[in-house]
């Protein structure tokens, strides 16, 4: 993986976060991922998400999730 492909995934990653953190029922999480422009390089990946998984890591967020700088994406 080169620097611009970890850039990349590095902003996937943040943006699924803040997604992730806000709670949403896992129906209108993979909707917003499959229609917002900022997953369109990922959607081969995203196809692969299941409602169950998204609730699974909306809930994980909540609980476990951090930024660097040590708050939580809920607060």
């Amino acid at each position: 993986m080169n620097s611009t492909q970890r850039d990349e995934l590095a902003v996937f990653q943040a943006a699924l976060l803040d997604l992730l953190s806000e709670g949403r029922p896992p129906e209108e999480t993979l909707r917003r991922l499959r229609a917002d422009a900022a997953f369109a390089a990922h959607q081969d990946y995203i196809a692969t998400f299941e409602p169950r998984m998204v609730e699974v890591a909306t809930a994980l967020v909540k609980k476990w999730g951090r930024r660097e700088h040590g708050s939580r994406p809920d607060s």
